[in-house]
């Protein structure tokens, strides 16, 4: 190459140099995320490594996610989805049923979270990353720590708030400003937290879905309803934004990574899967994305800052103050979509 390129530039040769092959793809893994992995070294890491390319594919809200896995023309081979979304497709039988001997790093997990989306064998789906609900907001807009529903609400913050468009998530944080479970299949605890959020819907500037970030630092909002990883985020570059936690009590989120029954790549997906549980690897993603990881191995490595945020939240999920989300009937969840609908209205 170093010849070829030397006459090139002495003697003018009429031929240019050849350009390097690219190094070939053996394969390829099409992925569901809420989030993008384009700027993420660890997959990036995992395709040089594997020559495996990585296809991100986008959803907004778990309803979204559905519709995508059920309607659209697109096989996925891996869906990272929250704890009401792994139930669902677990019921319906939707997701294959993992090979462990192709997931050695299932020892790093911590089993809390396994127990929490009702697979504490991982046979469908592993827990990958966590957060807590709660209010992202700029404090020198605010000009005061936001810590519940009531200071959210506060008449001076009217048309500067923003709401997570995630049925079961928002009723769920109604349930429990009202005094009941976030998995309520009660029609009359429903009711409530539906007119509790009619109250409060002509402050509401908009409802959101993954943008809560852009929203607070273009100031187009003060407070967003939102998960900590997300706030986090921001907050670790930008010490005007801060996050709390509701007084009231708040919802866990566990994201899973779980491979779909119609997946053309499995055995891809699992090595995809392991390498992710790396404890280094985990460790990274921890960093750069703000969420908690389920990796215990992983958990002492991760920053201090984040580390001391994620035992924070965990004190108030052993004080009985963060709840996670489980499965409904189908036509309980029927009742929270047409209230949440009412809402949006």
């Amino acid at each position: 190459m170093t010849s070829i390129l030397l006459c090139y530039i002495l003697t003018g040769c009429t031929t240019p140099p050849p350009v390097p092959s690219p190094t070939p793809i053996l394969s390829e893994l099409h992925l569901l995320d809420s989030h993008s992995t384009t700027d993420l070294p660890v997959f990036n890491t995992f395709s040089a490594e594997t020559r495996i390319a990585i296809t991100s594919h986008l959803y907004r809200t778990s309803e979204e996610a559905y519709r995508f896995l059920t309607t659209a023309d697109q096989a996925y081979d891996v869906i990272i989805v929250s704890d009401t979304l792994v139930h669902r497709l677990r019921r319906e039988q939707r997701l294959a049923v993992l090979n462990h001997t192709q997931l050695p790093n299932l020892v790093h997990l911590d089993p809390m979270f396994a127990r929490s989306n009702g697979d504490p064998d991982y046979r469908f789906c592993v827990p990958y990353r966590w957060s807590v609900l709660g209010f992202g907001y700029r404090q020198s807009a605010t000009g005061r720590a936001i810590n519940n529903w009531d200071d959210v609400f506060d008449p001076a913050y009217t048309d500067r708030i923003g709401v997570l468009d995630e049925v079961r998530l928002s009723m769920g944080m109604a349930l429990i400003k009202s005094g009941f479970s976030p998995n309520s299949s009660d029609p009359a605890a429903i009711a409530t937290a539906r007119n509790w959020w009619l109250g409060v819907a002509n402050q509401i500037n908009r409802f959101t879905a993954g943008n809560e970030q852009e929203l607070l630092q273009r100031d187009e909002l003060d407070i967003v309803v939102a998960r900590s990883g997300d706030i986090l985020q921001i907050a670790h570059e930008d010490s005007d934004i801060r996050f709390t936690v509701p007084e009231e009590g708040s919802i866990l989120i566990t994201d899973s990574l779980c491979v779909p029954a119609n997946a053309v790549h499995q055995s891809t997906a699992e090595q995809f899967i392991n390498f992710v549980l790396t404890p280094e690897h985990s460790t990274a993603l921890a960093n750069m994305s703000r969420y908690g990881t389920p990796n215990r191995t992983a958990l002492p490595l991760i920053d201090a800052e984040l580390r001391a945020s994620l035992a924070q939240y965990i004190a108030q999920e052993q004080a009985g103050l963060l709840f996670h989300l489980t499965d409904v009937e189908p036509a309980i969840q029927e009742l929270y979509r047409a209230a949440w609908a009412e809402v949006r209205q």
